[in-house]
Formats: structure tokens, C-alpha cells, sequence
């Protein structure tokens, strides 16, 4: 039986999305078999941050409607053969959503849903952002999770610059866990190429970590201060804030 995660957030822009799709790449790189269920129904913003823009064919409102099967409309990965992805954009039936993620799980090792299918899963991740208006809303998310049945769920920090962090302009992400009351499940560096379509290579060391770390409930975190201390650091955090 596959592990069903929900991915949450309570603001927009905390990246989500980024975060589901990274563990979900890192996950399938791994061996694992993973279905990411994009929730956002106005734009698949999972089909662009993976790489898979243009190659759907079917829609979710169209197996609805009848007019195709469900495993017509999940898209393979054409460079990460475990990793596929059902976009739900277009189609208002959140029933309907969980309904066809719960009829194909059973073909996938691990079902991320980003915001959708919620009733289908069994654990469940908050996103943060490492700034007070993120903190506030991934206290309200892990709240709200909590009144759902999701208990001890994670918290994902995620846009995390170790110079804010090294010069006390934002907290460290293990204190932002501890505020929340909830176990740190991973790191994500900040990341400026991600919103084109890209990933740098410690973002990707960033997601695999975080991915073994939820799929065994231990392992290390990404050390997002590394490289900033000494010289070099100082110059890198001087750079940071002129650009």
C-alpha cells in the first residue's frame, strides 16, 4: 500500500508545490514508484517546476466526464521514469480528486498530494517560509492539520538563505521548528532558479535528504549555514545584500 502524504501551507508562495515535487523527484530517484497530485486547479504549476510543461494529454475534468481513464491523465516523467504526476487543474470536484488519487495509489510506492486528496492521506507536511509572516502561517497550518487527525505533522522550512540565518536576520530553521512544536523534516535553500524551470545541485542534495528523512522518520538535515562563515562567507553575505 502506497505512504500518502499531504503537503500543506497556509500562505501562498511558500512553496508547496517546490517541495512536493523535489521530495517526489528525490523519492523516485531513490527506487521508490511516486504519484504527485497536483492540487492547484487554476494552473499545474507542478507540470512547469518539473520539467513536464506541455506533455498532458488527457485532463482530470475529462476522466470525470467519462471521456478518458484516470491513469490516462498521470504523466511519466520522461527523465525520472518512477516519478508521475496527475495535474488537476480545470476540474472543481475535490470528491472526485481524491476519489481518483485513492483508485490508482495502489501502482505507487509513495502518493504526494499538494493540497489535494487530503482525506486520502495518512501523514501529512507543513511548509514554512523562514520569515514571521511564514512562521504565523505554518502555525495556523499544523494547527488546522491537527483538527484534521494529522498528528505529529512535519514542518518543511523552505527559501532558507544561511547568511539571513548567520547574521540573525532570520531564525534557524531548528528554532522555527521548535516554536511550532513540530519535528523538522528538512532544509531547502533558497533557490531563485527554481521558479524557471531549474534546480541548483545543493537544492538537489537539499530535497534527497528531506526525502530520506520522511520516508524513515531520521537522517540528517541539510546544512544550510555551510559556506557562510570566514572570509569567504563574510564576502558572499556582503554580496547577498547589495544584489
Amino acid at each position: 500500500m502506497a505512504v500518502k502524504i499531504y503537503f500543506a501551507s497556509h500562505k501562498g508562495g511558500a512553496g508547496t508545490t517546490t517541495c512536493a515535487v523535489g521530495v517526489g523527484l528525490a523519492l523516485a530517484h531513490s527506487g521508490e514508484r511516486v504519484l504527485f497530485v497536483d492540487g492547484d486547479l487554476r494552473y499545474p504549476a507542478g507540470l512547469t517546476i518539473s520539467g513536464c510543461a506541455g506533455l498532458q494529454v488527457y485532463t482530470i475534468e475529462e476522466a470525470r466526464r467519462g471521456a478518458c481513464r484516470v491513469k490516462q491523465v498521470i504523466i511519466e516523467h520522461p527523465r525520472s521514469p518512477n516519478f508521475f504526476i496527475m495535474p488537476c487543474y480545470g476540474c472543481a470536484d475535490r470528491k472526485y480528486i481524491s476519489s481518483a488519487a485513492g483508485e490508482v495509489e495502489s501502482q505507487f510506492d509513495y502518493v504526494l498530494c499538494d493540497r489535494a486528496a487530503r482525506d486520502k492521506c495518512d501523514r501529512a507536511v507543513a511548509i514554512c517560509e523562514p520569515y514571521p509572516t511564514g512562521i504565523k502561517g505554518a502555525d495556523i497550518c499544523l494547527n488546522e492539520l491537527t483538527d484534521c487527525g494529522f498528528e505529529g505533522a512535519g514542518v518543511i522550512v523552505n527559501k532558507v538563505n544561511g547568511g539571513l540565518v548567520y547574521d540573525g536576520a532570520i531564525m534557524p530553521p531548528a528554532d522555527i521548528a521548535a516554536l511550532l512544536h513540530a519535528p523538522l523534516m528538512g532544509i531547502i535553500p533558497e533557490d531563485l532558479t527554481i521558479p524557471l524551470g531549474g534546480m541548483r545541485q545543493d537544492s538537489v542534495k537539499a530535497f534527497k535528504m528531506t526525502a530520506a528523512r520522511i520516508a524513515s522518520g531520521a537522517g540528517k538535515i541539510y546544512p544550510a549555514m555551510r559556506g557562510y562563515a570566514g572570509i569567504g562567507g563574510y564576502i558572499k553575505r556582503k554580496m547577498r545584500r547589495k544584489i
